[in-house]
């Protein structure tokens, strides 16, 4: 899960970052979109993995 996490906000690392070029209104308000929900999807499957691992362990 943790892998998948990272995959997941490394691509919305890339869409975020890609921002800074110049581009047209709709490609930076996709990219803006697109990479906010895929890193909010990395952080929070991230926290699912950790819950996840703590509860398996018993701590």
């Amino acid at each position: 899960m943790y892998a998948v996490a990272a995959v997941l906000g490394g691509i919305g690392a890339v869409l975020l970052l890609q921002l800074r070029y110049p581009r047209s209104d709709q490609g930076r308000y996709a990219r803006l979109i697109a990479g906010t929900m895929f890193a909010m999807g990395g952080i929070i499957l991230a926290g699912f993995a950790s819950a996840l691992r703590q509860w398996s362990i018993g701590a």
